[in-house]
């Protein structure tokens, strides 16, 4: 059964599976060999991959949804996978595998000036509302405090946080899709689950960091938050839509802004507490 682009539900005598189609062999080694690192220190929040066919990742099926931020008892299962996942630097020395290094100032200075370039597009339905985006956006980089990284505190990371990259299913929440999943600081991540989660909480960041405790090391990094990146990135991604995607997808994301901006000043309140 077709799922996705690259994606299929594949039902055999033996079970139902999950296959993924990999163009890019690079990417494919990578997830591959993560699985594997994680299989065997038995790592409970991945799905193990099934297969050694080239091209290919096979996962048995797990019946499941996303995850919903909007719920404590879902924010604080994510957050406990993450940390998990981070902790396997414990046991495994992710250093000396082959993954692409995290570096977020530079990636957010990057989509800062894709926005930038895009001035007509987007004014023509953010109005006086780019330039508030364009405002925060200089603010949020003029404030960023990066903390050197200690010798041997980086660690994997998944990459990309976002609510449908955890599935959750009868027997708990698990981490999907490793495409993305990167080097790096612990806290660069645990910073973008923030920005994912915010909205769902009405962007008390006091709330999250008193949550869970391993959400505190964001402490050291508040002024990350100050970067408005869901807006940014959900802007970008609207002009790669076509006329007939991009409308509908505007009922949203018009409405998710206009909050967003509207409790901006209260979340930079809260961050200057701290």
């Amino acid at each position: 059964m077709y799922i996705k682009h690259n994606c299929w539900k594949w039902q055999t005598a033996a079970g139902a599976f999950f296959v993924k189609k990999y163009d890019d062999i690079v990417i494919e080694k990578k997830v591959k060999n993560i699985h594997q690192k994680l299989a065997n220190i038995h790592f409970p929040y991945h799905i193990p991959i099934a297969n050694n066919n080239d091209g290919l990742v096979i996962q048995k099926w797990h019946e499941g949804r996303s995850a919903r931020f909007q719920e404590k008892e879902e924010r604080l299962a994510a957050v406990n996978c993450l940390q998990a996942l981070h902790d396997t630097s414990t046991s495994i020395n992710w250093q000396l595998e082959p993954l692409p290094r995290q570096h977020l100032p530079r990636k957010w200075r990057a989509r800062f000036e894709r926005f930038l370039m895009h001035e007509q597009a987007l004014t023509q339905y953010l109005k006086n509302d780019y330039e508030t985006i364009i405002q925060m956006a200089y603010k949020g980089l003029r404030n960023m405090q990066p903390v050197p990284m200690q010798l041997g505190e980086a660690t994997l990371l998944h990459g990309d946080v976002v609510h449908h990259n955890f599935l959750k299913t009868e027997h708990g929440m698990l981490l999907i899709d490793f495409d993305l999943a990167v080097l790096g600081s612990p806290i660069d991540e645990m910073i973008l689950w923030m920005h994912r989660a915010l909205p769902n909480v009405d962007y008390d960041v006091a709330l999250l960091l008193k949550e869970h405790p391993y959400t505190e090391i964001c402490k050291t990094q508040l002024s990350y938050i100050y970067y408005p990146n869901e807006l940014l990135r959900e802007w970008l991604y609207i002009l790669q839509l076509d006329k007939e995607e991009r409308e509908p997808f505007l009922d949203y994301l018009i409405p998710f802004t206009k909050k967003a901006l509207r409790h901006w000043p209260k979340l930079i309140a809260q961050i200057e507490q701290y």
